[in-house]
């Protein structure tokens, strides 16, 4: 009896292993892309296309001072999870949507919010929020800013912007 049950725990325990070892992306993909990482667009392409913004100024905007490279993401309360996650990579502010979605998944939510975007059990994207964004941030460092730290909220925005300078 006592070998049928360290048989057992010994095959769960593998299988729990195994399961872990297949669900969890390679660690490459958890990376910070970077400025060059090939993607779709970039988005000083949604600042000429969305904004009306000149090429010139879409280039340079996120090189001015107090902005350190960053670009302005806006949550409104109509954003699903699957559309933030596939903007972002649209853009190439993540490297794998599968490693985003698992990096937001396992990162403790410290500011629980109601009005938000839900992820996992207990994981909540203030939504009427900002954020201050990069590609330069891996996919934790994204994952923890969206869960705990929004820039700043507002109460109605009459455009719809997803990202701003």
């Amino acid at each position: 009896m006592i070998k049928k049950i360290v048989i057992l725990v010994v095959l769960l325990l593998l299988a729990g292993g195994g399961y872990y070892f297949f669900t969890k992306p390679n660690e490459e993909n958890f990376k910070a892309p970077g400025k060059d990482w090939e993607s779709s667009k970039k988005v000083e392409d949604y600042f000429i296309e969305r904004l009306h913004m000149p090429v010139a100024e879409a280039e340079q905007i996120r090189s001015k001072p107090g902005v350190n490279g960053t670009a302005d993401l806006r949550l409104d309360p109509k954003v699903t999870l699957d559309a933030l996650i596939g903007n972002l990579f649209y853009y190439g502010f993540i490297r794998d949507e599968k490693a985003f979605r698992y990096a937001l998944e396992h990162t403790k939510d410290t500011t629980p919010n109601e009005l938000s975007i839900k992820v996992g059990k207990n994981g909540t994207i203030d939504t009427n929020a900002e954020y201050r964004i990069s590609e330069n941030m891996s996919a934790w460092e994204m994952a923890d800013l969206l869960l705990n730290k929004p820039e700043g909220h507002f109460a109605f925005d009459e455009y719809g912007y997803f990202f701003m300078p």
